[in-house]
Protein backbone atom coordinates (compact mmCIF):
# COMPACT_ATOMS: atom_id res chain seq x y z
CA UNK A 1 0.00 0.00 0.00
CA UNK A 2 2.56 2.22 0.85
CA UNK A 3 4.17 1.92 -2.92
CA UNK A 4 0.85 2.08 -3.95
CA UNK A 5 0.60 5.69 -2.29
CA UNK A 6 3.74 6.62 -3.47
CA UNK A 7 3.19 5.37 -6.92
CA UNK A 8 -0.15 7.77 -6.62
CA UNK A 9 1.57 10.72 -5.57
CA UNK A 10 4.05 10.68 -8.68
CA UNK A 11 0.53 10.00 -10.76
CA UNK A 12 -0.54 13.20 -8.98
CA UNK A 13 2.15 15.09 -10.35
CA UNK A 14 1.89 14.24 -13.80
CA UNK A 15 -1.68 15.17 -14.11
CA UNK A 16 -0.64 18.27 -12.53
CA UNK A 17 1.69 18.73 -15.14
CA UNK A 18 -0.18 17.67 -18.19
CA UNK A 19 -2.96 20.03 -16.42
CA UNK A 20 -3.42 23.71 -18.42
CA UNK A 21 -1.68 26.05 -16.43
CA UNK A 22 -3.91 28.76 -14.77
CA UNK A 23 -2.32 32.11 -13.79
CA UNK A 24 -2.54 31.05 -10.27
CA UNK A 25 -1.77 27.41 -10.58
CA UNK A 26 1.94 26.09 -9.99
CA UNK A 27 4.46 25.70 -12.80
CA UNK A 28 4.31 22.37 -13.97
CA UNK A 29 5.43 20.42 -17.18
CA UNK A 30 6.33 16.86 -17.28
CA UNK A 31 4.44 13.91 -18.78
CA UNK A 32 6.11 11.06 -17.02
CA UNK A 33 6.79 9.39 -19.75
CA UNK A 34 10.01 8.19 -21.09
CA UNK A 35 11.41 9.24 -24.85
CA UNK A 36 10.12 6.66 -27.39
CA UNK A 37 12.87 4.44 -27.61
CA UNK A 38 13.26 5.56 -31.58
CA UNK A 39 14.17 8.53 -30.54
CA UNK A 40 16.46 7.39 -27.67
CA UNK A 41 19.47 7.11 -30.91
CA UNK A 42 21.80 5.45 -28.28
CA UNK A 43 19.60 3.21 -27.15
CA UNK A 44 18.73 4.58 -23.58
CA UNK A 45 15.51 5.71 -22.29
CA UNK A 46 15.06 8.60 -20.61
CA UNK A 47 12.63 10.29 -18.76
CA UNK A 48 11.48 13.70 -20.03
CA UNK A 49 12.78 16.87 -18.27
CA UNK A 50 10.42 18.06 -15.87
CA UNK A 51 9.99 21.50 -13.66
CA UNK A 52 7.61 21.97 -10.73
CA UNK A 53 7.48 25.17 -8.03
CA UNK A 54 4.88 25.58 -5.60
CA UNK A 55 4.40 28.01 -2.52
CA UNK A 56 3.71 26.50 1.02
CA UNK A 57 3.37 27.90 4.45
CA UNK A 58 5.07 26.01 7.48
CA UNK A 59 5.55 27.40 10.68
CA UNK A 60 4.47 30.53 9.88
CA UNK A 61 6.93 31.13 6.78
CA UNK A 62 6.32 30.75 3.81
CA UNK A 63 8.43 29.23 1.51
CA UNK A 64 9.10 28.73 -2.52
CA UNK A 65 10.39 25.75 -3.85
CA UNK A 66 11.28 24.90 -6.99
CA UNK A 67 12.07 20.85 -8.57
CA UNK A 68 13.99 20.01 -11.54
CA UNK A 69 14.21 16.37 -13.02
CA UNK A 70 16.57 15.97 -16.15
CA UNK A 71 18.31 12.64 -17.42
CA UNK A 72 22.17 12.57 -16.86
CA UNK A 73 24.12 11.35 -19.13
CA UNK A 74 27.40 11.87 -16.60
CA UNK A 75 25.60 9.09 -14.62
CA UNK A 76 25.92 4.44 -14.56
CA UNK A 77 23.15 3.54 -17.19
CA UNK A 78 20.53 1.53 -15.65
CA UNK A 79 20.07 -1.89 -17.02
CA UNK A 80 17.00 -3.98 -16.46
CA UNK A 81 16.50 -7.64 -16.56
CA UNK A 82 15.51 -7.45 -20.12
CA UNK A 83 18.59 -5.84 -21.00
CA UNK A 84 16.96 -2.38 -21.90
CA UNK A 85 18.91 0.58 -20.93
CA UNK A 86 17.38 3.48 -18.92
CA UNK A 87 19.58 7.14 -17.72
CA UNK A 88 19.63 7.78 -14.09
CA UNK A 89 18.15 11.10 -12.96
CA UNK A 90 19.25 14.02 -11.27
CA UNK A 91 16.93 16.47 -9.56
CA UNK A 92 17.34 20.06 -8.46
CA UNK A 93 15.58 21.21 -5.50
CA UNK A 94 15.51 25.03 -4.81
CA UNK A 95 13.74 26.57 -1.31
CA UNK A 96 13.20 30.26 -1.05
CA UNK A 97 12.22 31.82 2.44
CA UNK A 98 12.47 36.05 2.63
CA UNK A 99 12.95 36.75 -0.93
CA UNK A 100 16.31 34.89 -0.62
CA UNK A 101 17.44 31.68 -1.77
CA UNK A 102 18.27 29.64 1.67
CA UNK A 103 18.87 26.06 -0.08
CA UNK A 104 20.15 24.69 -3.00
CA UNK A 105 20.94 21.47 -3.79
CA UNK A 106 21.08 18.96 -6.66
CA UNK A 107 20.46 15.29 -5.66
CA UNK A 108 21.57 11.48 -7.35
CA UNK A 109 20.79 7.70 -5.95
CA UNK A 110 24.01 8.24 -4.81
CA UNK A 111 22.74 10.88 -2.20
CA UNK A 112 20.21 8.04 -0.83
CA UNK A 113 22.50 4.91 -1.78
CA UNK A 114 23.26 3.47 1.76
CA UNK A 115 19.49 4.13 2.40
CA UNK A 116 18.76 1.38 -0.57
CA UNK A 117 19.01 -2.31 -1.28
CA UNK A 118 21.41 -3.12 -3.39
CA UNK A 119 19.17 -4.24 -6.02
CA UNK A 120 17.96 -0.74 -5.99
CA UNK A 121 21.53 0.61 -6.49
CA UNK A 122 22.48 -1.28 -9.05
CA UNK A 123 18.52 -1.17 -11.55
CA UNK A 124 17.10 1.17 -9.64
CA UNK A 125 16.58 5.28 -10.57
CA UNK A 126 15.86 8.49 -8.92
CA UNK A 127 12.47 9.19 -10.26
CA UNK A 128 10.10 11.27 -8.07
CA UNK A 129 10.72 14.17 -5.33
CA UNK A 130 7.50 15.85 -4.13
CA UNK A 131 7.07 18.11 -1.16
CA UNK A 132 5.27 15.59 1.50
CA UNK A 133 2.25 18.05 3.33
CA UNK A 134 1.26 14.70 5.13
CA UNK A 135 4.71 15.28 7.88
CA UNK A 136 5.67 18.79 9.45
CA UNK A 137 8.25 21.10 7.80
CA UNK A 138 10.10 20.72 4.97
CA UNK A 139 9.41 17.01 3.98
CA UNK A 140 9.89 15.79 0.89
CA UNK A 141 9.14 11.92 -0.35
CA UNK A 142 11.62 10.61 -2.50
CA UNK A 143 11.29 7.76 -4.79
CA UNK A 144 14.06 5.57 -6.40
CA UNK A 145 12.33 2.82 -8.58
CA UNK A 146 13.11 0.25 -10.89
CA UNK A 147 12.31 1.99 -13.99
CA UNK A 148 8.86 1.64 -15.58
CA UNK A 149 7.28 -0.62 -12.56
CA UNK A 150 5.63 0.03 -9.65
CA UNK A 151 8.61 -1.37 -7.55
CA UNK A 152 9.96 1.56 -5.27
CA UNK A 153 11.85 2.15 -2.01
CA UNK A 154 10.53 5.19 -0.47
CA UNK A 155 12.38 7.81 1.09
CA UNK A 156 11.91 10.94 2.99
CA UNK A 157 14.27 14.14 2.65
CA UNK A 158 13.80 16.69 5.51
CA UNK A 159 15.39 19.94 5.12
CA UNK A 160 15.46 22.31 7.98
CA UNK A 161 15.19 26.06 9.11
CA UNK A 162 19.31 26.41 8.49
CA UNK A 163 19.40 24.22 5.26
CA UNK A 164 20.24 21.09 6.70
CA UNK A 165 19.09 17.54 5.50
CA UNK A 166 18.53 14.32 7.19
CA UNK A 167 17.61 11.28 5.03
CA UNK A 168 15.34 8.25 6.20
CA UNK A 169 13.86 5.60 5.30
CA UNK A 170 9.79 5.94 4.95
CA UNK A 171 8.56 4.02 7.57
CA UNK A 172 5.32 4.65 7.72
CA UNK A 173 2.51 2.06 7.56
CA UNK A 174 0.24 1.59 5.04
CA UNK A 175 -2.58 2.68 7.53
CA UNK A 176 -0.66 6.00 8.49
CA UNK A 177 -0.79 6.91 4.61
CA UNK A 178 -4.16 5.70 3.74
CA UNK A 179 -4.91 8.58 6.92
CA UNK A 180 -2.69 11.06 5.68
CA UNK A 181 -4.46 11.08 2.42
CA UNK A 182 -8.14 10.81 3.87
CA UNK A 183 -7.26 14.12 5.57
CA UNK A 184 -6.94 15.52 2.04
CA UNK A 185 -3.53 16.16 2.75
Amino acid sequence: MKKTFLAVLATAACVVACTPKQAAAPEATSSGEYESAASATDGVQRMHEYNFSDTVVVDGRQYIYKLHREASDSLPVVTDDEGTRYADNIYTLTIMAGGQQFFHRTFTKAAFASYLSNEFRQQGILDGMMLDTSLPGLAFAVSVSMPQSDMLEPLLLHVDRQGGITIERDERSDADLDDSADEGV
